[in-house]
């Protein structure tokens, strides 16, 4: 049976180390020293053992595990195959389809909103009475509304606000849509 101490040589050829590896592990509390050059053989290779172990947990614990990894990437084509399919369906629109038609939404209104004045001018300068401006006021404005709410507005890819008509050329006050001609369009209200 071997001795209880070895000389830092043996020690160092068992575990495959540089002699200074194994007095800087020593300064470092994992190889035991017994005595100045002599190392405890079963503690030095026990500590070292240890120190390995140690050393595999620390990196497997920031390395990201394959199995889990490659289940995740797995689910995420799942669901870009499902998201696809749903948009060919028709039960997904993208969220830039969807913002350009409430852009045209919103266009539609604020050209009806502006009409208004041009066109209800006369007709509210020659009405005989509050009443009766405030009732072609409201039955103005409701019928905007139910054009509005009657609109098929449907999206459509990659429509920029100047395509739909959002940009005005003229700032209001300027010829233009807030000048004092009569709007035209579609407007036959």
């Amino acid at each position: 049976m071997a001795a209880a101490t070895q000389p830092l040589a043996v020690i160092a050829k068992l575990l495959d180390l540089s002699e200074r590896r194994v007095q800087q592990l020593s300064r470092e509390g994992i190889i035991p020293k017994a005595t100045r050059g002599q190392y405890d053989l079963v503690g030095s290779v026990r500590g070292y053992v240890q120190y390995l172990r140690d050393q595999a947990v620390s990196a497997q614990a920031g390395a990201p595990d394959y199995a889990a990894e490659r289940a995740r990437y797995i689910r995420a084509r799942a669901d870009l195959v499902e998201m696809e399919a749903a948009q060919r369906r028709g039960a997904l629109i993208a969220v830039e389809d969807i913002e350009a038609a409430w852009i045209k939404v919103l266009a539609l209104l604020r050209t009806r909103v502006l009409a208004v004045p041009d066109r209800l001018a006369p007709e509210v300068y020659a009405a005989g009475s509050l009443a009766d401006t405030r009732n072609l006021l409201g039955k103005t404005l409701r019928a905007a509304l139910e054009d509005l709410a009657n609109s098929d507005v449907q999206p459509e890819r990659n429509a920029t606000p100047d395509d739909i008509g959002l940009i005005d050329p003229e700032p209001d006050g300027e010829t233009g849509a807030g000048s004092s001609a009569p709007a035209t369009g579609t407007d036959d209200q």
